[in-house]
């Protein structure tokens, strides 16, 4: 919609790599703000060791809104949006920029194939903008399950941060570089695999609805 809009205005090319950063940012910071708390209540259910703090998911929502209050649901809620945006906006730059790579390199019969296209490119999407904005991720994660230090303790050592800003000092003072990159690994795995099939599947969807709606006129 928003590229739509820039399109009609005529302010930018519908195809440039800017126009596509910026509406895939503002529709991920959009889509963030409405389902923030459900990625807060899945990082503490992520988090907690034995003996479970909250057993069901009525009960993980009653229990933080009456010893934490309603922002609990809205923690971590800065850095996500800081680092969504240009992970979203990343995501459909790079999609696009690949997608243009591809046809360039392909030979002409290989084109044909449009699905591989779009699933490789996603992929190729995913990794790369994981991979730009993944510290950004970590200390969302971090900061999320502030407050929730009881239930980690089987975990070893659990760190407490003041904001954002906190935690990315001591992340670098205690755990140096190579601390803002923990768990890239499968993080870039499950990125290649989500946003492949995430542009897969919306191209294969918007080409069958396309084409029923010519089938009907």
């Amino acid at each position: 919609m928003l590229t739509e809009l820039v399109h009609r205005a005529g302010m930018h090319r519908a195809r440039d790599f800017s126009v596509h950063f910026v509406c895939g940012g503002l529709s991920a910071c959009v889509a963030t703000l409405t389902v923030h708390p459900v990625d807060v209540l899945r990082t503490r259910f992520a988090a907690q060791g034995e003996p479970k703090v909250y057993k069901t998911l009525r009960a993980a929502v009653a229990t933080m809104y009456r010893t934490e209050g309603p922002l609990v649901f809205y923690k971590g809620l800065n850095p996500t949006l800081i680092a969504i945006f240009p992970y979203a906006g990343f995501q459909f730059s790079f999609y696009n920029s690949l997608k243009h790579v591809y046809e360039w390199v392909t030979p002409a019969e290989g084109k044909k194939n449009g699905n591989l296209k779009n699933l490789l490119c996603g992929s190729g999407a995913g990794v790369i903008s994981k991979t730009l904005t993944y510290p950004l991720d970590l200390f969302k994660k971090r900061l999320q399950v502030g407050g929730f230090e009881q239930a980690r303790a089987s975990f070893g050592q659990v760190r407490s941060y003041q904001g954002l800003l906190d935690c990315a000092r001591q992340v670098l003072r205690e755990e140096g570089v190579p601390g803002f990159f923990k768990g890239l690994s499968p993080s870039l795995l499950k990125a290649a695999l989500s946003t492949g099939l995430v542009f897969f599947w919306y191209e294969f969807f918007c080409n069958l609805f396309h084409r029923v709606k010519k089938a009907d006129s």
